[in-house]
């Protein structure tokens, strides 16, 4: 049986961050992020800054007050880390595929980038938000938009039917994340991108809080130089991975990180620096046309 660094094993893991995200669709309860809208505050937030809405947290992450206005009220919840559809370059009449979709923000603004003869698919593994997110797409009349339900590590979509695929914040969920981006790289047809909100660190997780199940399912980031070795792995090409905006997560509000600086006032210092290390980050990279393979075959 494989386990995290939790002690959880995957499937257990993966049933706490579904309650954690069923809980965020019923009560709109946010994770983390940063306090107010705006750079100055995302740069400066700290773990004790007094909670924000999922409008200020959207709008220091990358979203503007245009793209908020646009979709359905409901559909942002403050989630994100990022701005994908922003960087994505979406085209009129793409399929775009979403990974861990949510209550459907970014997949309303990538419908309006694809247009009528585009598609957009939402991929979640929590019921509750997929039934928001399918009341969201009704009552915004996103007749081009269908969310699935599945998990990210199992995509329920066919293989090469994806133009682009896009996620926010999502994949640092996961105890598969090569699985995951092998699965991205699948869907995807020859040429085909990702584009990817997520967050990220030059700096390791500390062991006692990589060992807290609430900061696993509230905000930990992926090493940098982890995020370029799972993607070429998986088969990816022209592969970035760039820190960006800072992205503070609450993780001194953890209970268990709380009592283990009481035990050793000393490992606080640890924790801060770690959150100042956190960055909202973009994971770019291209499916080739040709693979490796078949270019050594025909070479």
């Amino acid at each position: 049986m494989t386990t995290d660094t939790t002690g959880l094993d995957l499937t257990e893991r993966r049933s706490a961050v579904r309650d954690r995200y069923a809980r965020a669709a019923t009560t709109e309860e946010s994770c983390c992020g940063p306090s107010d809208c705006g750079p100055s505050t995302a740069a400066g937030a700290t773990a004790t800054a007094a909670p924000a809405t999922a409008e200020q947290i959207s709008c220091a992450v990358g979203y503007d007050e245009a793209d908020l206005a646009s979709v359905p009220e409901g559909a942002n919840l403050g989630l994100g880390c990022g701005n994908p559809v922003a960087l994505a370059s979406l085209a009129p009449g793409e399929t775009v595929l979403d990974l861990g979709s949510g209550a459907g923000i970014d997949c309303f603004l990538a419908a309006e980038r694809v247009g009528p003869a585009g598609r957009v698919i939402g991929v979640d593994m929590t019921p509750e938000m997929l039934e928001r997110a399918r009341d969201n797409a009704r009552r915004g009349g996103f007749t081009n938009v269908e969310f699935r339900l599945g998990e990210i590590e199992a995509l329920p979509v066919a293989d090469s039917t994806v133009d682009v695929v896009i996620s926010n914040c999502v994949l640092n969920l996961s105890g598969e994340r090569p699985r995951v981006l092998a699965e991205a790289l699948r869907v995807l047809r020859p040429g085909g991108r990702i584009m990817i909100s997520d967050l990220v660190s030059e700096r390791p997780v500390p062991d006692f809080v990589a060992a807290s199940k609430e900061s696993l399912v509230g905000c930990l980031p992926v090493l940098v130089r982890e995020y370029e070795e799972d993607l070429a792995a998986a088969g990816f090409a022209e592969v970035s991975v760039v820190p960006r905006q800072r992205y503070p997560a609450n993780v001194l509000a953890d209970p268990q990180v709380q009592a283990v600086i009481r035990r050793d006032p000393a490992r606080e210092r640890e924790v801060r620096d770690f959150v100042a290390s956190i960055h909202g980050g973009t994971i770019e990279a291209v499916k080739p046309a040709i693979s490796a393979e078949r270019k050594r075959r025909f070479a």
